[in-house]
């Protein structure tokens, strides 16, 4: 469930390829290899289909790639690439059959997990695998790894460089998806723990809630008892990161399921969901199996084709920025946190949130199934009637904000007298209620006011990479458009300028970019 920038250490080391043309025509370079593992709880969900349309992909675009099928329940990613199934044979490297497919770029291996007769347990098969991928020769490895919540299963998700978890809008499938995740993030925190002794003590924490409680829960029981343990436990909870797909999306309310998603997982578990998109249900991705041809191939216009490439195009971005996780800039089980918005947020914004949070935490809302029970989710929906009555009532709101939230610290005085003595500060550039704000603009401003980069992160709470990015314009490295419109307006309070014509100017811009990518 790791993005690549967390467990990717081992993976990194480089492929190192010819430089003269391969079999197949691509001039080889260097890349680091990335073993990407697709999973699951529940069978039956698109995982081989995801994962070889995935690898189909990125050899379209001219990666080498190898599609691994590994899963112990019935290998078949054969059948929806349109090969023949791969034959053990003299010869054949130590992790199975591997065969060329009719895409350059793109082979297949079959790891053979599904053989009953193979020597050795599934658990020290899946071991070897890990290790034997990491010494093939290919920049990205697509395993299928199948479905299940075993250790051995849930260790090749901890220890790849990008785990995908994919799923359905059906309760059965969202509430697999539930137990995964708890079982997922209990075995990182044993594969993790620094000691001997920490491992224990975690494992009697856990042994203690059942085996795999959720992280949420497991953090308040240790600082309850002001168990040191919890700081290791918080910590891990801010890098753990599952990354799911959701197939097979049919109506509107399977399209905000995934957002919604998101939403209950951190409110119930503490942790961030990625959520890299939807896959349409199509009835062409049926036709394209029985008539033994791959999708993007046969039919690379359809609904299921254009999702499948969507997401791949968010992998290929996660790899080339690294994650990009929301960054919360409200305190925990605020108000504001619980209607997930950011402090300076418009009456307006706060009725849509509220309406919003609502639809999430129905009473049958279906990415709420498995996760509360009815008593938790009438205590929820009473604490958001209380969050949206006291920030929509001014007299209310100014108090609540001054008691969570930190007084906003001035520059030192005597720092920016020094500052002055050296230089006279460059004069501000003119505003009126018609700028249009740009990070050269916001800068211009902030010299202005003889405050520093560093000076504007320590007031408001916003990383110094992301501060540098808003001044420079560059979109790429700025996180989803709800988080910068936060940052920008928390920008706007500590230069005195006005919230709201700030964030909807640069916003405005902001998504400009976002959809002239979209494009490309």
């Amino acid at each position: 469930m790791a993005g690549p920038d967390e467990n990717a250490q081992a993976g990194e080391a480089a492929t190192t390829l010819p430089s003269a043309p391969n079999s197949a025509g691509f001039r080889q370079r260097t890349r680091p290899r990335r073993i990407i593992v697709i999973s699951g709880a529940k069978g039956g969900v698109g995982k081989t289909v995801f994962a070889t349309n995935l690898s189909l992909y990125l050899a379209t675009i001219g990666r080498q790639v190898v599609m691994v099928d590994a899963d112990a329940a019935g290998a078949n990613a054969h059948t929806c690439l349109g090969v023949d199934r791969p034959r053990a044979a003299p010869g054949d490297g130590p992790l199975g059959p591997i065969v060329e497919t009719p895409v350059p770029g793109l082979r297949l291996l079959r790891a053979g997990l599904d053989h009953p007769g193979a020597r050795g347990s599934r658990t020290v098969r899946r071991a070897r695998l890990l290790e034997g991928l990491r010494a093939m020769e290919a920049e990205y490895l697509i395993t299928d790894i199948g479905a299940g919540t075993v250790s051995s299963l849930i260790d090749l998700t901890l220890r790849c460089d990008l785990a995908i978890y994919v799923t359905l809008p059906e309760p059965t499938a969202i509430e697999n998806t539930y137990r995964f995740i708890r079982g997922a993030f209990a075995r990182r925190l044993r594969l993790d723990s620094p000691t001997r002794e920490v491992r224990l003590a975690v494992m009697k924490a856990l042994d203690a809630l059942g085996g795999a409680p959720a992280p949420l829960d497991l953090l308040r029981d240790l600082e309850s008892r002001g168990d040191p343990l919890a700081a290791f436990v918080k910590q891990q909870m801010k890098t753990f990161v599952p990354r799911l797909v959701l197939n097979q999306t049919r109506v509107r309310g399977d399209l905000e399921l995934g957002d919604h998603l998101r939403s209950a997982v951190y409110r119930r578990f503490g942790l961030e969901v990625d959520y890299l998109g939807h896959i349409d249900y199509d009835d062409t991705v049926w036709s394209c199996v029985r008539s033994l041809r791959p999708l993007l191939v046969e039919s690379p216009g359809t609904k299921a084709s254009k999702s499948i490439e969507k997401i791949a195009r968010r992998i290929l971005a996660l790899e080339s920025k690294g994650r990009a996780l929301p960054l919360r800039t409200v305190p925990p089980g605020s108000h504001h946190d619980l209607l997930e918005i950011d402090r300076g947020a418009t009456d307006e914004e706060i009725r849509r949130a509220y309406k919003r949070a609502k639809e999430v935490f129905a009473p049958d809302a279906l990415c709420c199934y498995g996760l509360f029970d009815k008593a938790e989710i009438a205590a929820l929906r009473v604490r958001l009637d209380e969050a949206y009555d006291v920030l929509l009532d001014s007299a209310r709101r100014r108090p609540y904000e001054l008691s969570v939230f930190p007084l906003d610290v001035a520059p030192a005085r005597g720092a920016e007298d020094e500052h002055a003595q050296r230089e006279p500060l460059p004069p501000p550039p003119d505003i009126n209620p018609d700028t249009d704000f740009s990070g050269s603009v916001l800068r211009a401003v902030r010299e202005s006011r003889g405050l520093d980069l560093k000076d504007v992160s320590q007031t408001t709470k916003i990383g110094l990479p992301h501060l540098r990015a808003l001044e420079d314009d560059d979109f790429s490295a700025l996180p989803a458009l709800v988080y910068v419109r936060g940052f920008v307006a928390e920008v706007a309070k500590l230069l005195r300028l006005d919230p709201q014509q700030v964030s909807r100017t640069y916003v405005r811009r902001y998504r400009r970019y976002l959809e002239e990518r979209a494009r490309r």
